[in-house]
């Protein structure tokens, strides 16, 4: 959930740290520091923005920053807080009593409580309310004991003591020239270069110097050198630009904007330009299940395992399966409440992240396979945790996603989705021919519907005004669309810090309907379904009440004027898809709510790009 970046080589460090964190930063903007060596042991500094809402540009624009120009080895984070106020003593990096060692920690450490405990009744006094300082001193004492001890070995005696997740990066005064690093559960890579090293807890922070890294594993300690990763027996993993990058498909000053108009391009990129389709038989093909086809079919019984946004993704998949995928039993569990000993016999438990490197959903899959359950997996990139687990599944190929809020992931994941059920409902006889051919012929026009949504911006400008001055608002659907409702709810709570509730529709009269009161904002999704009627009834239930219902609605679903005080139109499509199409006006209200209310939505408060902590 935070940053981390580390170098050894021939370069200025600084050059190579902050343009890193920079690049890391939707993984965590609370605080920052960085420590290098200056040919005298090492010095660091540490902050908590003022400024702006980058740690890193107040880094590099710092007064002292000069004077760490020079060094060829440091070490750099930026920080989401777990344990300990946002406070620049909270910052990493964190150092021993002797400030010999130099640490960045991604993680939390379980005994944290116990090993505080016994340092300060062995009079070590802490400089701040982490456990990461905890390590630091851990390592320093284990040097402090064994006079010669190498840092890799005195690492090794200190995470012994450790319970919990740890990403680590170290560095000493006493080896200006190497780095040790460590990996229990939170990722941590290693970028090789020519006559340099690169660690990183995400491949952006190097990628513009090297494509090749190493990926640590859990239980990994390894010395890094400049030429050298002593003792790793890792194979060398070369990443494809093309898998890395999707380009903006326009300007603007925010991110997230960029990334939901780029959604143009990752659909066409989650079914290959077409090739993930077989339009004469209305089939899938989908590699990654392809070369396990009769394991994945003798499947009866299918759980997705999944947090936030990527749970409404499987939510909205399962559906999907659950009807047309010919399993027994389907069900969508937040991966945080999973249990796998409870799963029946004969079960597949599909993964979905978009970080690839999601904890909970993580932890999930190891007690699967202790269970003997089949995994498979739809993430986005390659190289990460998840996919390592499951060694089955599906890529979305999204590119890299920088806004905190995901948009194009959680529509390629969905987009996945729509291609398993067509893989596993033509080849079990639960979708025909037909309606195959009918579902490959809207996925490929998909892409052309969401540009046309998007061409009508200005209108979902006029809708965020109107919502804007709500203190609460309900978003509601039915089937398919409940899920998107849930989805639209969640990315105006996490980037416009609206209080926002989805409601299947028909459940509105059963509790909820007690707050609507005059102007109260309702935002309906009506596609052209067998749904479409519950839901006028539904609006007409929401009017009768005062409640101003903005309505998102397929072409053609006749939405009577006096359901909708505002209604926008998506256009038609097989209704595997329509309420799909309907998150893209709801990703925009979002973003423009937040714009309107002076939020940068790409940092909202107390969020981070990847929560790789339970």
């Amino acid at each position: 959930m935070c940053g981390i970046v580390g170098y050894i080589g021939h370069r200025d460090a600084i050059d190579v740290l902050i343009p890193g964190l920079e690049q890391l930063e939707e993984r965590g903007y609370d605080s920052a520091g960085l420590a290098v060596a200056n040919g005298h042991g090492m010095k660091a500094i540490k902050l908590v923005p003022e400024h702006s809402a980058s740690p890193a540009k107040e880094l590099r624009d710092h007064p002292d920053i000069v004077g760490f120009r020079g060094s060829t080895l440091g070490l750099a984070h930026t920080r989401w807080a777990t344990h300990g106020a946002v406070t620049v003593p909270n910052a990493h990096p964190h150092t021993d009593e002797r400030q010999r060692i130099w640490i960045a920690h991604n993680g939390i450490i379980e005994n944290e409580a116990e090993i505080r405990a016994a340092l300060q009744r062995d009079g070590e006094r802490m400089r701040s309310q982490t456990d990461s300082e905890l390590i630091a001193r851990l390592i320093g004492r284990a040097l402090d004991a064994q006079p010669g001890l190498s840092l890799e070995d005195a690492v090794r005696a200190a995470v012994a003591k450790l319970e919990g997740t740890w990403g680590l990066v170290v560095a000493s005064n006493d080896h200006p020239d190497e780095l040790v690093v460590a990996r229990n559960g939170s990722p941590l890579l290693i970028g090789k270069g020519d006559g340099e090293m690169f660690v990183a807890s995400l491949e952006d922070a190097f990628l513009r110097y090297t494509r090749r890294m190493i990926v640590l594993e859990d239980g990994d300690v390894l010395t890094v050198r400049a030429d050298e990763v002593h003792g790793s027996l890792h194979e060398t993993v070369e990443l494809d630009d093309e898998e890395l990058v999707v380009e903006d498909t326009i300007e603007s000053e925010h991110i997230m904007r960029r990334e939901i108009h780029a959604q143009t391009t990752t659909i066409l990129n989650a079914i290959n330009h077409g090739g993930r389709l077989l339009f004469g038989p209305g089939k899938a093909k989908l590699g990654g299940l392809d070369s396990h086809r009769d394991e994945l079919l003798a499947l009866r019984h299918l759980r997705t395992v999944a947090c936030g946004t990527a749970r409404y993704a499987s939510d909205y998949g399962v559906q999907l399966l659950e009807q047309y995928g010919g399993f027994e039993t389907v069900q969508s569990l937040a991966a945080s409440e999973a249990r796998p000993e409870c799963f029946p016999a004969g079960t597949g438990v599909l993964a979905v992240s978009q970080s690839g490197e999601t904890m909970d959903t993580l932890d999930v899959l190891k007690r699967a396979r202790e269970e003997g359950h089949t995994l498979f997996s739809i993430v986005n990139r390659v190289g990460k945790a998840i996919p390592r687990e499951t060694g089955l599944g599906v890529y979305t190929n999204s590119g890299a996603e920088k806004a905190v809020a995901s948009t194009k992931v959680f529509t390629a994941q969905a987009v996945v989705f729509v291609l398993m059920t067509l893989w596993f409902g033509r080849q079990r006889g639960a979708v025909s021919k037909d309606e195959g051919r009918r579902v490959a012929r809207e996925l490929m026009a998909l892409s052309d519907n969401v540009g046309a949504i998007l061409a009508g911006e200005d209108e979902i400008v006029k809708l965020a005004e109107v919502v804007n001055g709500a203190d609460d608002v309900y978003y509601i659907g039915r089937g398919l669309a409940a899920h998107i409702a849930s989805e639209g709810a969640l990315k105006i709570t996490e980037v416009a810090y609206l209080h926002a509730q989805a409601l299947a529709a028909g459940e509105l009269k059963h509790g909820p309907i007690a707050l609507l009161e005059p102007d109260f904002p309702v935002i309906a999704l009506v596609p052209n379904d067998d749904t479409r009627d519950d839901m006028i009834s539904a609006l007409k239930e929401v009017k009768a009440r005062g409640a101003r219902t903005i309505v998102i609605a397929e072409a053609g679903a006749r939405v009577p004027e006096d359901c909708a005080d505002a209604l926008f139109s998506v256009p038609a499509t097989h209704p595997w898809l329509a309420p799909l199409l309907c998150a893209i006006p709801l990703q925009l209200l979002a973003y423009h709510v937040a714009r309107i209310r002076g939020i940068n939505p790409d940092r909202p408060r107390n969020l981070a790009k990847s929560v790789t902590v339970k």
